[in-house]
């Protein structure tokens, strides 16, 4: 099974999963927690050109752990895009998955940082809290299993007695959604326009990155009303997905986001 952690910066993922490892252990559960820091501590300094090799590494570690043992994955995972990608690695391997999202105010995400000695500067949180693609509030097969709030006491054995009964079930209906055909059927369609979103959501992701890096002199409000401005795009453009033309389907999403944002950027 694969554990999905998702949570901003001292929200308080590490002091949970270690927990949470514990308590399924007792339970007959063997696990390992996995996650990116692992890689990324092993270099002497930080730097962007390690992060797709620590990306990939880390993808690795999770497909191979996971043929052995339930998994659980200590990362932000604060874009959808990355979450999908860790489901598609429970798909390949015939694993259950459960997503834990784990969250708390902003001012206390900030308080707890600098209580642990900033070990990430604040304007990145606040960048990533910004930035952040809530689960569940884009796409349906996003929407978390679990949902704790980290500023109030967590029963530790409860959650451990909910992965296991979850994943105890996905276990017991298995065949009976495999040998569904119009599941299946349905499944696929469902998994194809996954696809689809995921492609409009980098794009718009890019536009979006470009469009703040030609314009400096802006202010922080333009960003953050061109990210919702995009949020509200993806929205649009979920629900006429039947209508999509895939032919220079790059260009066309890119075209009718940049006009869609129009109003905003002249």
């Amino acid at each position: 099974m694969l554990i999905i952690l998702v949570g901003l910066p001292s929200v308080g993922k590490t002091t949970f999963s270690k927990k949470l490892s514990k308590e399924l252990y007792k339970i007959g559960i063997d696990n390992i927690v996995l996650g990116s820091d692992l890689i990324r501590e092993s270099f002497p300094v930080w730097d962007e050109k390690y992060e797709e090799f620590i990306k990939e590494t880390t993808y690795d570690l999770i497909d191979k752990a996971l043929k052995k043992y339930t998994v659980i994955v200590d990362d932000t995972n604060y874009y959808n895009s990355k979450r999908r990608d860790l489901i598609n690695i429970a798909k390949k391997n015939k694993k259950n998955y459960m997503v834990i999202y784990l969250y708390a105010p902003l001012k206390i995400l900030l308080k707890r940082n600098v209580e642990r000695g900033k070990k990430i500067p604040n304007e990145v949180i606040i960048k990533m809290f910004e930035k952040f693609d809530k689960p569940g509030e884009k796409y349906k097969w996003d929407e978390p299993h679990i949902t704790i709030d980290t500023t109030k006491e967590i029963n530790i054995k409860e959650i451990a007695k909910l992965v296991k009964d979850h994943d105890r079930v996905h276990k017991k209906n298995s065949k009976i959604l495999d040998n569904n055909k119009n599941n299946k059927k349905i499944f696929a369609d469902v998994e194809n326009n996954k696809i689809i979103m995921d492609k409009v959501d980098k794009i718009t992701r890019n536009v979006v990155g470009e469009v703040i890096s030609q314009e400096p002199s802006k202010t922080k409000d333009f960003a953050k009303e061109l990210v919702k401005l995009r949020k509200e795009f993806l929205k649009e453009i979920s629900k006429k997905l039947d209508n999509i033309d895939n032919n220079d389907f790059e260009n066309k999403i890119k075209k009718e986001f940049m006009q869609y944002i129009s109003k905003l950027i002249n």
